[in-house]
This record gives structure tokens, C-alpha cells and sequence, in this order.
């Protein structure tokens, strides 16, 4: 493999590798995975501390996986809790549909994880910090200017650095995406909800184990439980309420009522949020890109919002890294939305979809729906397990057969994943296998090559999508599957040498 000197490295000498812009959930993790693989960065935040409150209340094994990779996972256990499913039930209590999260998946981790938004912050901006990245709080930036060979970043504050690249992890209200002029799409949903986050009392019993979709057309009402002593109800808004009124410790109260004694529990924050599905019409543009709730919103009824935004860090770190260490050409990033749009639109319809069937208001459609629903249950339907996430689109990176996340053996006591580090992993039937002209091309990748003659463990890898042979990217999407593992096109070495 011989590295090329990308034009942008040669012209100047830029202050930072990547600048990322947003030090919450998202932009820590981009940054600690780019940290991780030795590139300089410098993650800059308008505000100075985590914000004190509860936001996103869920993640999935995927997540936990990326959380592996960063070495906290047992870290952030403690403000974690298992989530056994989710019910859809009627407003008296009939269950219509059960999803139910099961025991492991294939990728080695829970589910379905409930967690306390602030106690994973301050895990993940420790390790952004600890793997070496540069943190600036309380600067907001004021200009941001790509000048083809590097970005100028301006601060507030009169200062002003450089880098290769810049990713803005800045949320809904993008101030980088609103600079560049870059719209978002609607898919058609907007409706506006109370959220109201408590601290349970000592002897207070929590109102659900499930998260509870209430399907309810007089108040379609969501409960959520999050680690003790906290829990979330959601209450849609209706046209006769009051966005500011219904805030209040009086009408909180009035919503609680039918749920619990109000008394059992002090509301740490009632707040009227617009739950939208928005996505970016473009995710880069030059050298800067979007990730995160900048570049995508969800209703939150998958609670996929914060999962989808990590998922960004982890396609984009490892084809940043590639990039700036000079192995690959800069058109690898283009790959970045071409591969996590299709994706992301799958998740947010799905939610848009069940968000349409809970905030059902008219009695005669809502008992139309129940009635559908409940039959379905009665002839032996209504229950699910937990939704696995789209597969990557075929494209540069993805051959046909292939884009689903790989499985996560553990190997002589260690996972997998920790075994490959941020590598491709080649997986292959047999050791005879080891002589296919392919294998060579990715042990000059530096891949990690596997048989399942030598380590049995993988034989599970192959046995999920029904091959002899297989690739696995450095974020744990499978790359190619096969009987064997033939030379890569010219495409893909393209793409991966330039």
C-alpha cells in the first residue's frame, strides 16, 4: 500500500487535522474516535458545561458497540438500565402491538439501553479529552470559510484557527448548516409535545417497566422509564392547549394524575418540544460536513435521534482518518451520505409511520385502528422483536449481499471488535482460503485475517450471511460477501488508494 500526499497537505499546514464543532453526545464521540486513530483535533462548544438535564433516553446495541470501541462501555453502565420492550396499548389498557428487546444480539450487547443523557456526557468528553483532543468551551463560532485547500474557523471572540476538515455535530438549529445555506427536507411531520422529566420519591413505584405508547385519541401520552429515580412522560399537545400554560406545575400535575400520585414526584424539567423528521439536503459540503441532529431529526417514537448521529461519527471517522493520514483520496467522504441518508430516511419514516398511528386524534379513525390492531393481535400477530436497522445501500464500499453489521464472536475470551481495533477484518471458511489472490489485497490494507479452521468462533460471522468469505469495514458494516474472496474491483481500490 503506498500512501499518497493529498494536495490540501502539501499547499498549507493547517492548525488541525479536523475541527468539530458541538462537544455533545455525537461531537464526543467523533472526536474520540478521530483522537483514537492519531489525528490532531480540536472540538469547540458555545457552551461551557453539559447541559444539566435529560434530552435523548435511548440507544441501542450498536451504540454500545461504538461505546466499546472508545473502551467505556462498562464505563457508562451505572447510568444505564435494560429496556424489555415497548407496548402500543389503547387508552383502557388493551395491549396492540408488543415489541419485545430479547436477551443479546449477534453484536454481543443488549438491545434496547436506557440512560441518563448528562451521565453519558461526561463519559464521552473524558475520553474525547483523554484520547487526546483539544477542547474549547464557551466559544461559539461566528464564520466558517472553506478555501478549497483548508477551512478558516472565526470565533466570537475575535480568534480564528485552521483545518483539513470540519464537522459540525451542532444540533437542530445548526448555526454551520444555516451559515452554508443548506435546507432540510420535511417528510411531512411536525407536531408539538410536553415533556416532562421526574425524580421519582424513595417510595414511589415507578408507573411502567415498558415504555408505553398510549394510544390514547382524547391525549396520545408516552411513558418512558429511565434509570432510577427518573422517569419521562410525553404528553402530545392538543389544539385547545396552551404551549406556555401547559407547562406549569398545575397542569403538569392534571397530566400526571391518571398515571400516579403527582405528590410521589418532583418534575425536574416540563418543556414543549416540535418533534419533526427533517434531513439535510446536503451532509458535506467541500471541507465541511454534518453529522448528527444537524445533519437529520426524528420523532423520537424508535428513540433512534442520538443512535442515528453516533452512527454518523462512526461511518465518518474511519473514512477521515483514511484521508488524512493519506491512504485514500479525499472522495472517499463522498461516500459518507450516499451510504447514511437511504438509512437514516428508513429510521425517521418508520418513525414518522408509528408516530402517525400514536398521535391519532380523530375517535373514529383511532377506533378503526384499534379494532385492525387488536384483530391482528387476536389471530396471533401483535408482537415483535426489537427492529434491526437498515442495511448500508449497495455502493463503493457496500457489494450486493452485503451492508448489515457484522457479528461479534468473542475469541479466547476477548470480543472481536477489541481483537481488530480499527482495521477491515477478512473472514474466511477455511484456511486454504488464505491463498485467494483477494486476501492480498487486504492484508496490504492491513486487515485482520481470520479462518474459521484456525478460530472457529467466526464460523458464526460466515453462518449469518450465508458465506465462505467475507470483509468487514473498520465500522463493523460488512463490506463483501461471497463463496470466495475474488480481487476488489477497480472501483473499490479507487476508492480505498485513490
Amino acid at each position: 500500500m503506498t500512501p499518497h500526499t493529498p494536495p490540501h497537505i502539501a499547499n498549507v499546514a493547517p492548525d488541525h487535522d479536523i475541527v468539530v464543532v458541538g462537544f455533545g453526545p455525537v461531537g464526543s464521540t467523533l472526536a474520540a474516535l478521530l483522537a483514537h486513530r492519531g489525528l490532531r483535533v480540536l472540538v469547540v462548544d458555545r457552551e461551557t458545561e453539559i447541559f444539566p438535564l435529560p434530552r435523548a433516553a435511548h440507544f441501542d446495541h450498536e451504540v454500545m458497540r461504538v461505546l466499546q470501541e472508545l473502551g467505556c462501555a462498562d464505563e457508562v453502565g451505572p447510568a444505564t438500565i435494560l429496556n424489555p420492550g415497548m407496548e402500543f396499548i389503547t387508552a383502557s389498557g388493551e395491549v396492540l402491538l408488543s415489541v419485545h428487546s430479547g436477551d443479546l444480539t449477534p453484536s454481543g450487547w443488549p438491545a434496547s439501553i436506557l440512560f441518563h443523557q448528562p451521565d453519558l456526557e461526561l463519559v464521552l468528553r473524558d475520553v474525547a479529552e483523554r484520547s487526546g483532543s483539544t477542547v474549547r468551551l464557551g466559544v461559539a463560532v461566528s464564520n466558517v470559510t472553506d478555501h478549497g485547500d483548508h477551512v478558516m474557523v472565526s470565533f466570537a471572540d475575535g480568534t480564528a484557527t485552521t483545518s483539513t476538515y470540519l464537522v459540525a455535530c451542532d444540533g437542530a438549529r445548526s448555526t454551520v448548516r444555516k451559515q452554508l445555506g443548506i435546507s432540510m427536507h420535511d417528510l411531512g411531520f411536525e407536531e408539538p409535545w410536553l415533556v416532562a422529566d421526574l425524580v421519582l420519591n424513595d417510595a414511589a413505584d415507578r408507573p411502567s417497566l415498558f415504555t408505553l405508547q398510549v394510544c390514547d385519541p382524547m391525549r396520545p401520552t408516552t411513558l418512558v422509564p429511565m434509570p432510577p429515580p427518573r422517569f419521562r412522560f410525553e404528553f402530545m399537545l392538543l389544539p385547545s392547549d396552551d404551549p406556555v400554560g401547559i407547562t406549569s406545575s398545575e397542569s403538569v400535575a392534571s397530566l400526571l394524575a391518571p398515571w400516579m400520585d403527582p405528590a410521589d414526584a418532583t418534575v425536574e424539567r416540563a418543556a414543549v418540544y416540535s418533534f419533526h423528521g427533517l434531513i439535510a439536503t446536503e451532509w458535506r459540503r467541500g471541507r465541511v460536513l454534518f453529522a448528527g441532529d444537524a445533519a437529520h431529526q426524528t420523532p423520537p417514537f424508535l428513540g433512534q435521534g442520538m443512535c442515528s448521529g453516533i452512527r454518523d461519527a462512526q461511518n465518518l471517522a474511519w473514512k477521515l482518518a483514511r484521508v488524512l493520514h493519506g491512504t485514500s483520496p479525499d472522495a472517499l467522504l463522498d461516500t459518507y451520505q450516499l451510504e447514511r441518508e437511504p438509512q437514516v430516511r428508513s429510521i425517521i419514516q418508520l418513525a414518522v409511520d408509528l408516530g402517525r398511528v400514536i398521535c391519532t386524534t380523530d375517535p373514529e379513525a383511532a377506533a378503526l385502528r384499534d379494532a385492525g390492531m387488536l384483530a391482528a393481535r387476536a389471530a396471533g400477530g401483535g408482537t415483535m422483536g426489537q427492529a434491526l436497522m437498515p442495511s448500508l445501500p449497495e455502493g463503493p464500499l457496500v457489494a450486493l449481499g452485503a451492508g448489515g453489521q457484522a457479528r461479534q464472536p468473542i475469541i479466547d475470551g476477548t470480543r472481536l471488535d477489541d481483537i481488530a481495533g480499527d482495521r477491515f477484518v477478512v473472514v474466511l471458511r477455511t484456511a486454504a482460503q488464505r491463498s485467494n489472490p483477494g486476501v492480498a489485497f487486504w492484508s496490504a490494507q492491513e486487515a485482520l485475517v481470520l479462518d474459521a479452521d484456525t478460530t472457529p468462533e467466526v464460523a458464526t460471522v460466515l453462518d449469518a450471511v450465508h458465506a465462505n468469505a467475507m470483509v468487514v469495514r473498520p465500522d463493523r458494516y460488512v463490506l463483501v460477501v461471497g463463496s470466495e474472496l475474488e480481487e476488489p474491483n477497480p472501483a473499490l481500490r479507487m476508492m480505498l488508494n485513490g
